[in-house]
């Protein structure tokens, strides 16, 4: 059988240089993960729309990667102080690839750190602009640890798919974010939380698989098969 292709949203680098600075680039760790559980991916860069939307067409799955702030204008907000940097060449990326899978349910999608807040951003929802600063007792959502240790933890919804792939209501996650889902966006539900009420998962009920997380799974995974689980479900479900 041929293994699942699965396209790998490209993070964005503008440098001081002009065009000889630009960067796209992709995590290795996501890339691994996917190999490891049987898929190949499709790096998918910043391109004419069309050249988007043909690349998607040769995929069965998109993983829609971390990356800087989005631009809190495009959901009706101007920006906080504690805004970090914001690169619109990606945010405009993930407007068409993620608007392309709204609108395709059948097609997985899975949303990581940034992904999971592009998701909500683009399906119609908000995000907090900078956690430490807004949201009350808010816990460490940067850490210092190494990037495979769980340094807080979250709760997470019975019903839920997140739930059934991890076996568990309460697991430890990495941090490594100062933004996060606000208003969740319509056909989306928060599944899980940390303890200073944070969303750090959404799902999409009536899509095949939806899934957006605000940890680093993929920093995990080869240390805990829980977290390879997400990406072998992911995987599977592009079968």
């Amino acid at each position: 059988m041929t293994s699942p292709r699965i396209g790998v949203l490209c993070n964005q680098q503008d440098g001081d240089g002009g065009t000889f600075s630009q960067r796209q680039i992709v995590n290795q760790s996501y890339l691994q993960c996917l190999e490891s559980v049987g898929a190949t991916p499709l790096l998918i860069p910043h391109l004419a729309d069309e050249r988007v939307l043909e690349l998607l067409e040769l995929c069965h799955g998109l993983l829609v990667t971390g990356g800087a702030d989005f631009d809190p204008r495009s959901y009706g907000r101007p920006p906080h102080a504690g805004l970090g940097s914001v690169v619109p060449r990606r945010d405009h990326l993930d407007r068409v690839a993620i608007g392309e899978l709204l609108q395709r349910p059948e097609m997985p999608m899975l949303g990581i750190c940034r992904g999971i807040q592009a998701i909500n951003v683009v399906a119609g929802g908000t995000l907090i602009q900078d956690v430490p600063s807004e949201v009350p007792g808010a816990l460490k959502h940067s850490q210092s640890a190494p990037g495979w240790y769980g340094t807080h933890d979250i709760d997470i919804a019975e019903d839920s798919i997140l739930a059934e792939i991890l076996g568990a209501r309460r697991v430890a996650v990495n941090s490594y974010h100062h933004q996060a889902v606000d208003d969740v966006a319509p056909g989306f539900r928060a599944v899980a939380h940390s303890g200073d009420g944070v969303v750090e998962a959404i799902e999409r009920s009536d899509a095949a698989f939806c899934l957006g997380l605000q940890c680093h799974p993929e920093l995990m995974a080869p240390r805990d098969g829980r977290f390879m689980r997400i990406f072998s479900d992911f995987v599977d479900a592009c079968r």
